[in-house]
């Protein structure tokens, strides 16, 4: 930032200059009116011109990229939004599985409990 200013002084400074060693007068035709004034006034005011419009060309680059900003934030915002739903639906899904395979690990555990007792039962009356 303060080389930006450093090299636009120095830029300021040869324009000056320049100005100064061409002072000659000269004939300006502006639209409707033709008058004499000084080469020097005249590279003045276009550099001084210049640094006016690129000044305001300036303005309006942060104020579009400030309104690009606003706009990228909130779609972060809403994209972040939609994680956090997304993490809370996974969480449930991830709680409701571990419920069925706690259920399933039950079944099982039942099913082989009956399983013994059948296998019994038929040794039981096998025997008999």
């Amino acid at each position: 930032m303060q080389l930006t200013y450093i090299l636009a002084l120095l830029f300021a400074m040869v324009v000056a200059i320049f100005a100064l060693l061409n002072a000659q007068p000269v004939t300006v035709d502006f639209i409707f009116n033709e008058f004499q004034i000084s080469l020097a006034l005249v590279i003045l005011v276009s550099a001084f011109a210049g640094a006016v419009i690129l000044g305001f060309l300036g303005i309006f680059r942060q104020v579009k990229e400030s309104f690009k900003s606003r706009e990228m934030n909130a779609r972060i915002k809403k994209l972040e939004e939609q994680l956090n739903e997304m993490v809370d639906k996974n969480t449930k899904a991830e709680l409701r599985l571990a419920e069925a395979e706690a259920g399933i690990m039950e079944r099982d555990s039942r099913i082989k409990e009956l399983e013994g007792i059948l296998a019994e039962l038929e040794n039981g009356e096998i025997k008999e």
